[in-house]
């Protein structure tokens, strides 16, 4: 299970340069997938056991980016 979640970070990769790709032209659907590769990286910290620091800044930016959304649509 740990090389699953080892290797999941290429799925982040992936996402991540997807929600770049399509941010400017529909913004909510790059947040929306940013987000997705925050949770996925949050629940990577915690099935490998990663130090609190990288918990921190996932949780930061999974909190940035809800707030991002949540601003869009209100």
């Amino acid at each position: 299970m740990q090389k699953f979640f080892e290797n999941l970070y290429y799925v982040v990769i992936a996402i991540l340069i997807l929600a770049q790709c399509v941010i400017g032209p529909n913004y909510l659907f790059g947040q929306s997938l940013y987000l997705v590769a925050n949770v996925i990286s949050l629940a990577r910290c915690y099935a490998l056991d990663r130090p609190a620091a990288d918990k921190v800044k996932d949780y930061a930016c999974t909190a940035l980016t809800t707030g991002l959304i949540l601003l869009y649509v209100w």
